[in-house]
């Protein structure tokens, strides 16, 4: 058994300024969008496979999303895949902004100020989080495995 699926959980945690509670399959679909973007540049396999979903009564949930990678993955490799998790996070943000500025009409919406400048803000959010991907994947492809 590998690297659980929840340390890569609590690394895209860290990253993100938001309650995440009942987003669980949502972060699992961000698992699977980091590892397309991440095979090519790990080392070890990014195959997983996922536990037989048990009911928690204390927690009155299912826990349908844990498992493990195949693999034990370096702390590196975890890190550029929460990178990229956190990357995909903000362009949803953008995404559903820039859906409400077609939906209501581009002038309306810039008059909205707070919709405008939220905007803006995710837009340079999304593009930082892309910055600091590519900065993070030039020194993880310039890092020598022993």
């Amino acid at each position: 058994m590998g690297t659980p699926l929840d340390a890569l959980y609590k690394r895209f945690q860290t990253k993100v300024d938001e309650d995440l509670t009942g987003k669980e399959s949502l972060i699992f679909a961000l698992v699977d969008v980091a590892i397309s973007k991440s095979y090519k540049t790990c080392r070890h396999s990014l195959i997983y496979v996922l536990d037989e979903p048990e009911y928690d009564e204390e927690e009155n949930q299912t826990n349908e999303y844990e498992g493990s990678f195949n693999d034990t993955l370096d702390s590196d490799e975890i890190e550029l895949l929460a990178l990229w998790m956190k990357y995909e996070w903000k362009e949803r943000k953008v995404s559903y902004l820039d859906g409400e500025k077609k939906r209501i009409g581009t002038k309306d919406f810039n008059r909205l100020e707070s919709k405008k400048d939220e905007l803006s803000a995710s837009m340079k959010s999304s593009e930082k989080a892309l910055d600091e991907v590519k900065s993070f994947m030039q020194e993880f492809n310039t890092y020598k495995y022993s």
